[in-house]
């Protein structure tokens, strides 16, 4: 029974309950289908009951379905008696919104007019599956709808056996709400479940493909789902963005922790330097009184040495005194015997004086002499070669007399003339010549094809004993550089500035070097090309004057170092002011000059004076740095340009022609870098062997084969060159022999052409007489000048002999006397350091007796001052704890000394201080595991999340798999259903056609007015013809209908169409229902609901949608509520069990 509070003219008394009736099931069509009988199974979040109080037209309404007993709902009445009303009440009071049930755009739009607040009171059962297990018997929602807002309340009411209802409120959230509603799979937006009045007319009335099908994917919620998988995709990303972040987060939390545990170290070991300070201070407060004590024994030891060495000293005085005096008297003997012996040696200088100026003279006669022989001579040799010529002469005169015998003479030289010539001429026409040297070209080619490969051998061989070299200079510097690192500008380097320290006082100014040390390396890229450049200057030193670089030298040779090894030398003005106006490149360009660094003004300018380096650029490429420097306008101030292997390019220029010079390439040796130490000596010493293994095999393979075939080549070339040689040699004796024969010819011609002179040949003869007769006169004048000489000879002889008597007088007295001299600076010196020994006793006797009372007064002093040591000591105790571990008195054995100790209490108090400003010491043991443990819960989330996130993907990838299939599935399910309800009828032909790509679903059914002529064959494939959108049919036999509008021209030729134009409105409606009922196939929704959906019906088929709808509510789905709204009749409506039937009375005109 329906109840109100207020009662209205207008308004139902009470809804009238029909019961049930039979039905003669044997009234439906021969040729409907059987539905199967399904098992009525409860199912939770069925209506159970609405009230409605100020809801639109009713003031106060209630209606209680018996869920228990029925589940197909009936709700009929004339328009204005508010069935769509409590339809939309349903949708509303479920938490559904105002817009969706086509009454209204706001929810205060529903409130009774006069009115201001709207009440809703659903009733929902919570028996059987998938009920609640916090909620009783019942569920009820009730909404309050005001003017600004609306509330819920949610309670659980339960069913006690005598039909008492207690409810209990659960929650007044519409977030409870609605979790309840989405528990029940209440699809309150679905228009499939949710038919109201006008979304019904709109349907029938507007049946395009494209509405069709945007109804299915509602209806199924296919397109809803596809979304969700797109955003569930989205939220996988950000939920993997965030646990990276998070991840991040734990990262620098971490970073964090090892933070807190170093503070936690720091914290120990400022605990453990200030325990170690306390105990220094502890004994340094008795270093005083052992500091006093060690200075009493310390004086008490000199005071027994100091009267040692007094008695010492007096004894070796006295020993000074008497060598002294024995020594000056030597010196008086020697002084009285070199008087002596310098007047001897007067005496014996004039006579040899005397004795040399005679001497001189008779060497001087002798000379003349000599000098006058030697002139007898030359004019004796002059006339014998006169006389020689003569006779020549007189005998050519005399051959020429015989003419037969020069006749016969020139017949033979003649004849041999022409032999000659023909063997001549036999020789350079023969061929052998060309032969020879062809053979001879063949063999210097093979011979130097031979030495350019023993030149390859050589050089290979070259080049790794270079390489040998440079490694095992590598490991000596190596190993120089272990010991002091300043070994790598050469292995004497350390010595030479130790010596150089020792001996700075004897320098003007301290050399500065090596240079290298002064010279930093900014780009270590470029270390082999500096190397290259300014490498031979590493190891040199810079002197300020020429005194201070030869005592440098000195120093070089007192070391023993090899001249090879010795550094060199520069002497420069230092003045402690570097060079500023260079000419350098732009600064586009990197140099030589702008990759150093130098910490010294002076070695700055001789390294500019001597390299230049500051014009010389660096280019990384080879072809780049040939292109650059061989333009036409190389860079300004650029002279040259190095590249990374050491190569050169000259710049191109009006005073410099463009050079490049190719690098040799290698590594930098460390000489600017700090890599000299990193040095594998045992793969070094590995490569070196190696290296000497190869060169060995090249010498004694490659090289001995070389020249063994060299050799053979060298041999032969020496034959064919012997035999070119053989030939030529005779060709040129032919020629000369042949030359020869002619000259003799000519010259017999030409003495035949000549008569005998016999007054030339006179001539000659007296010349000769008259030259021999002058030859003995001049061997008599040099007899007699020898005579003379022998003369002077023999009175020069004892003269001579006198002179060197007197020259050996004299050496002998200088020889004595220079032994005196040499004895008696021997006995100066020796008298010498007597002095200076005695004066030394002398002045260490005086200052032994100074110091006898200064130790007596000190030890006196330093006994009181350790008396008052001792009492401040006891005093600081007080204020000093003893540090645990700690004796009193301590032992300081170990103890460093006073100031020692005092520097390093003050150094590692510093340390404490230091150390104490960075440790922070809130962080506690206990703050570091919290936050630890806090770590490692926050981790094993993280992961935990994370494995869930990957198990949602996997979820995800294979739902977005599944879901071509659950679409398609859904689709044959549909058309399946449609098919089965369309043959309940028994008067259509037809079915759902699906086009994804077009988002069209065409329901192609065809009237049984055709159905004979289409019998046995299938529908044709029709082409849809467009339709307004207010196009409708003129043959619907339904009055209450909208008028139809004419499609076409009664003279147009008719067409076939897919869609429901052909079809009466009620047929049309029935089709409509039909997929509707074929859409519930495929959700699950606990109610469903239909308001109106007759609305187009003529009465037949109304009659049959109304049964199959019973028929499918009580039998096929009888878990599920229906419930229907029509403003038609219902009396002839088939009463069945699990129907029931509410029929509501006007409430408005």
């Amino acid at each position: 029974m329906g109840k109100r509070d207020i009662p209205s003219p207008n308004e139902n008394i009470a809804p009238r309950t029909i019961g049930m009736r039979d039905v003669d099931l044997t009234a439906a069509p021969a040729k409907k289908a059987k539905l199967d009988t399904g098992e009525r199974i409860a199912v939770s979040g069925r209506v159970a009951s609405v009230k409605l109080t100020n809801f639109m037209c009713h003031a106060n309404l209630q209606i209680d379905f018996k869920t228990a007993q029925n589940n197909c709902f009936y709700i009929g009445g004339p328009n204005g008696s508010g069935k769509s009303a409590l339809f939309a009440a349903i949708n509303l009071g479920l938490g559904g919104r105002g817009s969706d049930n086509d009454r209204g755009n706001t929810v205060k739009s529903y409130i009774k007019d006069g009115t201001t607040q709207s009440k809703i009171t659903i009733t929902l059962t919570n028996a059987g599956l998938n009920a609640h297990p916090d909620f009783d018997d019942l569920i009820s929602i009730e909404r309050t709808i005001n003017q600004a807002s609306s509330t819920y309340i949610m309670k659980s009411v339960k069913v006690t056996s005598s039909d008492n209802h207690v409810e209990r409120i659960v929650s007044r959230k519409k977030a409870d709400v609605d979790r309840i509603v989405s528990r029940f799979s209440i699809h309150l937006s679905n228009p499939a479940f949710w038919m109201s009045q006008d979304r019904s007319r709109s349907f029938l009335a507007n049946f395009k493909p494209a509405n069709v099908y945007k109804l299915y994917l509602e209806s199924t919620n296919l397109e809803n789902i596809r979304l969700s998988y797109i955003r569930f995709a989205d939220a996988l990303d950000e939920c993997f963005a965030l646990i990276q972040l998070k991840a991040g987060e734990i990262l620098n939390e971490q970073k964090k922790l090892k933070r807190m545990q170093e503070q936690r170290d720091l914290q120990a070991k400022l605990d453990q330097d200030r325990a170690l300070v306390a105990s220094f201070c502890w004994k340094l407060l008795f270093c005083k009184v052992r500091d006093y004590n060690d200075q009493i024994e310390l004086t008490l030891k000199k005071q027994e040495a100091q009267k040692t060495l007094q008695d010492e000293t007096k004894k070796e005085y006295a020993k000074n005194r008497a060598a002294r005096t024995e020594v000056e008297k030597k010196i008086q003997e020697f002084r009285d015997e070199v008087e002596v012996q310098d007047a001897e040696i007067a005496e014996a200088r004039e006579d040899l004086d005397a004795k040399k100026r005679k001497v001189l003279e008779f060497e001087e006669k002798i000379r003349e002499c000599e000098q006058s022989i030697r002139k007898k001579t030359s004019e004796k040799k002059y006339m014998e070669r006169t006389i020689v010529n003569a006779k020549n002469e007189v005998r050519i005169l005399l051959e020429k007399q015989g003419n037969q015998d020069l006749t016969k003479r020139l017949t033979k030289v003649e004849n041999d003339y022409k032999d000659i010539s023909q063997q001549r001429e036999n020789m350079e026409l023969g061929g052998e010549s060309a032969k020879l040297r062809e053979k001879l070209d063949t063999v210097i080619t093979d011979y130097k094809r031979k030495e350019e490969e023993k030149y390859t051998i050589q050089r290979d061989i070259n080049q790794l004993r270079r390489k040998i070299e440079q490694d095992m200079e590598t490991m000596r510097r190596s190993r120089a550089t272990k010991k002091d690192a300043i070994n790598k500008f050469g292995s004497h380097m350390a010595e030479i500035l130790m010596e150089i320290n020792r001996s700075k006082s004897r320098f003007q100014t301290v050399p500065k070097g090596p240079l290298g040390k002064y010279i930093t390396l900014i780009d270590p890229k470029w270390a082999f090309t500096v190397e290259e450049c300014i490498g031979n200057l590493a190891n040199n030193f810079l002197c300020s004057s020429h005194l201070d670089a030869e005592i440098l030298r000195n120093i070089f040779q007192s070391l023993r170092i090899p001249a090879q090894d010795r550094p060199t030398i520069i002497v420069a003005k230092c003045n402690g002011r570097a060079y500023t106006n260079l000419h350098e490149p732009s600064s586009d360009f990197k140099s030589i000059y702008r990759v150093l660094k130098f910490s010294d003004p002076d070695v700055h300018n001789v390294i500019i004076d001597k390299s230049n380096c500051e014009q010389f650029i660096l280019i990384e490429d080879k072809t780049e740095a040939m292109e650059l420097m061989g333009s036409n306008y190389p860079p300004q101030n650029a002279v040259k340009a190095y590249t990374l292997d050491g190569s050169q390019a000259y710049a191109n220029g009006p005073n410099s022609q463009y050079r490049f010079y190719s690098g040799r390439g290698g590594h930098a040796r460390g000489t600017f870098g700090n890599d000299q130490g990193d040095v594998d000596e045992g793969a070094l010493a590995r490569l070196i062997e190696d290296t000497k293994s190869e060169a060995m095999r090249l010498e004694t393979q490659d090289l001995r084969k070389q020249d063994h075939e060299l050799k053979v080549i060298y041999n032969e070339r020496d034959q064919t060159k012997a035999a070119i040689d053989e030939f030529d040699r005779k060709l040129s004796n032919l020629r000369s022999q042949e030359l020869q024969k002619e000259r003799q010819a000519k010259d017999l011609r030409a003495e035949l052409a000549q008569t005998a002179n016999e007054d030339q040949v006179e001539n000659l003869n007296e010349s000769i007489e008259e030259m021999q007769k002058k030859i003995p006169l001049i061997e008599d004048e040099v007899k007699d000048i020898l005579k003379n000489v022998a003369d002077i000879t023999a009175d020069m002889a004892p003269v001579i002999q006198e002179r060197k008597e007197a020259e050996h007088t004299l050496a002998e007295i200088q020889k004595e006397t220079r032994d005196f001299a040499s004895k008696s600076q021997k006995l100066q010196n020796e008298l010498s350091k007597y002095d200076d020994a005695g004066e030394i006793l002398k002045i260490r006797l005086d200052k032994v007796k100074a110091d006898e009372g200064v130790f007596f007064h000190t030890e006196a002093k330093l006994k009181s001052e350790r008396d008052d040591a001792m009492e401040m000591v006891e005093n600081d105790k007080k204020n000093h704890p003893m540090p645990p571990g700690e004796t009193d008195p301590p032992d300081l054995s170990s103890f460093p000394s006073t100031t020692e100790a005092q520097r390093k209490i003050e150094e590692m108090q510093k340390a404490v201080d230091r150390a104490t400003v960075g440790c922070d010491t809130t962080i506690t043991l206990e703050c570091v595991k919290d936050f630890k443990d806090k770590l490692k819960r926050l981790k094993y989330l993280c992961r935990m999340i994370e494995d869930v996130l990957i198990e949602l993907k996997n979820l995800h990838a294979a739902r977005v798999k599944a879901y071509p299939s659950l679409k398609k599935f859904t689709e044959l399910k549909v058309c399946n259903k449609f098919q089965e309800l369309l043959a309940v009828r028994g008067h259509f032909i037809g079915g759902l056609e699906f086009d994804h790509e077009k988002e069209t679903l065409n329901v192609n059914v065809q009237s049984s007015k055709e159905k004979d002529a289409m019998a046995g064959r299938r529908p044709e494939v029709l082409e849809v013809e467009e339709v307004d959108e207010h196009s409708y049919d003129d043959d619907s036999d339904d009055s209450t209908g909208p008028r139809r509008k004419k499609s076409k021209k009664s003279g147009q030729k008719k067409k076939r169409v897919r869609d429901l134009k052909g079809l009466s409105g009620g047929e049309r409606s029935f089709v409509t229902a039909a997929l509707v009922m074929s859409l519930w196939e495929v959700m699950e929704q606990p109610f469903r609901m239909m308001d109106e959906f007759d609305v187009f019906m003529d009465m037949m088929n109304r009659k049959l949608v109304m049964d199959l709808l019973v028929e499918l509510a009580t039998k096929k789905f009888p878990h599920n509520q229906f419930i229907f709204f029509t403003p038609q009749g219902i009396k002839e409506l088939n009463m069945v069990d699990g129907l029931q039937v509410f029929e509501m009375n006007r409430v408005r005109d």
